[in-house]
């Protein structure tokens, strides 16, 4: 038997024994004179606790060996943090890099929308003026109706040049008139500035072939120095060209709708094509002067027949239209050059009176002397130029009779110098060129064939 039950046997039987007298002792009477005199009841006797009993019972309990843990000392191996550096961060300001306002917000447009300069949406510097625009509109309205009464009257087929030049003037102020009613209107703008930026090509085209005519019908040479009257009219119309065609690339992209950068470029480009055609026209000026002189000193040798003495006025008119070209050529030097804060562009009566006038008087000065009044005839019909003759497939069955500027030599001279000279003078003596600086007076010209010109 184990010791544990032997314990908690022993222990039962204990605890029954001292239970047991006071269980079966017998009741005392409580009747009659015997009775036992009623003592004052004792306390009950406390029983020890069980623990006590079977620590007072001589039971040997065998020892119990625990074994003893040895837990071995933990050994933790140092660690060493690093000193963390955290460098201090700087916030550069915060900065919006915006484009710089070019013009001021929110303005409301005014009457006929106008706008400040400025402001944004502003499409004109100035408050134009409707009436004058209307004005130089039917200024030249009536310069458009006179040159197509002139050309029809004398048959004159290249007038339809400055027809066109009048035209373009007259259709530029018409709507510029309209814009000024509408000044939120880029249509109207933008067809305004190229129509009265471009329209000054035309008359200096048509003066080109007025020149190359003149060139042709009355110099007894039909020659400028080297140039025929065709080639002066193939190389200066071209170059015109593409004097045009630049302008019309910067005219363009300098549009009202355009922004700074395409307006500044724009303006560089227009003024580079410009500037090309005031080129043009100082040489073309160098070549009417020696064209001049050759006339004067021809006139006052008697070399020029009744017919060929009416050279002034177109001469004169020639000088008139390319001052009055160029004029306006500077204006607009001067008025881009400078910028759009400076006076030329905002003030409209610098416009009209170094743009709309001068443009007025070179077209003007045609209506005044119209080439179809002083240049008649078979000699007014220019030839086919010699590179029209080879380019052209309608021109090769005639190429043979045709002469160009040359036929008036091969009528009447051998070559250009017997042209001039091969005069017979008053004495009858032949014409040289020795005599020239002796000779003073009159010749008596010959009399000249008649000539047929297959390309009337």
């Amino acid at each position: 038997m184990r010791p544990c039950s032997m314990l908690a046997s022993m222990a039962a039987v204990v605890s029954l024994a001292a239970a047991f007298p006071a269980s079966t002792a017998a009741p005392a009477s409580t009747k009659g004179p015997l009775a036992p005199v009623a003592r004052p009841t004792q306390p009950p006797t406390p029983t020890r606790p069980r623990e006590l009993e079977i620590r007072a019972a001589d039971v040997d309990i065998p020892e119990v060996n625990i074994p003893k843990v040895v837990i071995p000392p933990v050994s933790i191996p140092p660690v060493s943090i690093k000193p963390v550096s955290i460098k201090p961060v700087s916030i550069p300001p915060l900065s919006l890099d915006l484009p710089t306002p070019t013009c001021t917000p929110t303005m409301q447009p005014g009457k006929d929308g106008y706008l400040p300069p400025g402001t944004c949406g502003a499409l004109w510097n100035y408050f134009p003026s409707f009436a004058a625009a209307v004005a130089f509109a039917v200024l030249f309205a009536v310069l458009l109706v006179a040159h197509v009464g002139q050309a029809l009257h004398h048959r004159s087929a290249f007038s339809w040049v400055i027809v066109m030049a009048a035209l373009w003037e007259s259709g530029s102020y018409a709507s510029r008139a309209a814009g000024s009613k509408d000044q939120q209107s880029t249509a109207m703008v933008t067809m305004s500035q190229i129509l009265v930026l471009l329209a000054p090509l035309w008359v200096n085209a048509y003066a080109y072939m007025v020149f190359a005519r003149v060139v042709h019908f009355f110099s007894p040479t039909r020659k400028v120095w080297v140039l025929s009257p065709s080639i002066l009219a193939l190389v200066f119309v071209s170059l015109d060209f593409v004097s045009f065609v630049i302008q019309l690339v910067g005219g363009g992209m300098a549009g009202p709708g355009s922004d700074a950068a395409s307006q500044k470029r724009g303006i560089d480009i227009y003024m580079g094509g410009i500037g090309m055609q005031e080129a043009f026209i100082v040489i073309f000026v160098g070549l009417i002067v020696k064209f001049h002189l050759d006339q004067v000193r021809a006139e006052r040798l008697g070399l020029l027949a009744d017919d060929k003495r009416r050279w002034r006025p177109l001469t004169y008119a020639l000088y008139v239209c390319l001052l009055a070209i160029s004029l306006r050529i500077v204006f607009r030097l001067v008025e881009f050059s400078s910028g759009f804060d400076g006076p030329l562009p905002n003030n409209e009566t610098y416009f009209y009176a170094l743009d709309g006038a001068p443009m007025w008087i070179a077209i003007v000065v045609w209506n005044a002397i119209h080439a179809g009044r002083y240049m008649h005839g078979p000699d007014a019909k220019m030839p086919p130029s010699w590179i029209a003759r080879r380019l052209c497939c309608c021109c090769h069955g005639g190429r043979k009779d045709v002469l160009g500027s040359h036929r008036r030599l091969r009528d009447d001279a051998t070559d250009e110098s017997n042209e001039m000279h091969a005069m017979r003078a008053e004495d009858g003596k032949e014409w040289s060129r020795e005599r020239d600086d002796e000779y003073d007076g009159a010749v008596t010209l010959p009399e000249r064939r008649p000539r047929e010109f297959p390309y009337r």
